[in-house]
């Protein structure tokens, strides 16, 4: 029985593979996955507002109205609480621009465990986004298509 000789690219192929792998698991996917990370995206036509309720008080302990336009994304981290019976995990959030998949989660707080909290969802009624400042009053007057046709035909007075 003979034995093929792997080539020498199989290796640093499979080995370029697994880094990418492993360098996409810390990014946020609005469509879910396993990877413990959150990620909700409010759109015009469908404006979020983020509720964490935690379950054995019924009380909302996370409340976050998302922009039009921007993403939340967070995740719980089972350890760093404050308190080790009522609020044991870490929770990190951000609000970015929309598609922002990999953004650095700036904000921490204490906060009960995840299993003991209920993530709702709530579409609010649709609603455009806000026009910047410097677009409020724009008005385009080198535009030649604003402006009214000069007439073509024989003037009839002069």
């Amino acid at each position: 029985m003979k034995f093929r000789r792997l080539s020498p690219i199989r290796p640093i192929v499979l080995l370029a593979m697994g880094l990418l792998g492993s360098a996409l698991s810390g990014c946020f996917n609005p469509n879910g996955g396993t990877t413990g990370y959150f990620a909700y995206v409010s759109t015009p036509i469908s404006p979020k507002t983020i509720i964490i309720t935690e379950l054995r008080t019924g009380q909302p302990v996370f409340v976050k109205e998302i922009p039009v336009g921007k993403q939340l994304n967070f995740r719980w981290l089972s350890d760093g609480g404050a308190d080790p019976l009522y609020s044991p995990a870490l929770l990190e959030w951000t609000v970015t621009e929309a598609g922002n998949n990999a953004s650095l989660l700036d904000n921490q707080m204490s906060f009960p465990a995840e299993e003991t909290c209920k993530i709702s969802v709530v579409i609010r009624a649709p609603e455009y986004p806000a026009t910047p400042d410097d677009q409020r009053y724009r008005v385009d007057s080198d535009d030649a298509s604003d402006e009214l046709p000069e007439s073509e035909s024989k003037r009839i007075y002069d």
